[in-house]
C-alpha cells in the first residue's frame, strides 16, 4: 500500500514560495558576502534572466518597419 504523502502539491508549492522570498530578501547579505569579484559577477549574471527583459536582436529595415519610419524614408 503506498504510503500517503506529508504535503500536498498546494502545500509544497507554499513552501517554494515562502523560501524564494525569503532568499531575495537575504539577497544584498548574499551578494556582500561573496567577496570573490568572479563569483558575485557569476552570481549576477545568472540572475539576470529572471530580472531583465531579454533583448532580441532586430534588423534596421524591420525596427523602420514597426515604428512606421519606413514610410517616412520610401521615396
Amino acid at each position: 500500500m503506498a504510503q500517503k504523502s506529508k504535503y500536498m502539491s498546494g502545500d509544497i508549492r507554499h513552501l517554494i514560495n515562502k523560501a524564494v522570498q525569503n532568499e531575495l530578501a537575504n539577497l544584498p547579505t548574499t551578494l556582500s558576502e561573496i567577496k570573490d569579484p568572479v563569483q558575485r559577477l557569476n552570481f549576477l549574471t545568472k540572475l539576470m534572466p529572471f530580472v531583465c527583459a531579454p533583448i532580441k536582436q532586430v534588423g534596421v529595415m524591420t525596427a523602420r518597419r514597426e515604428t512606421g519610419e519606413d514610410d517616412i524614408f520610401s521615396i
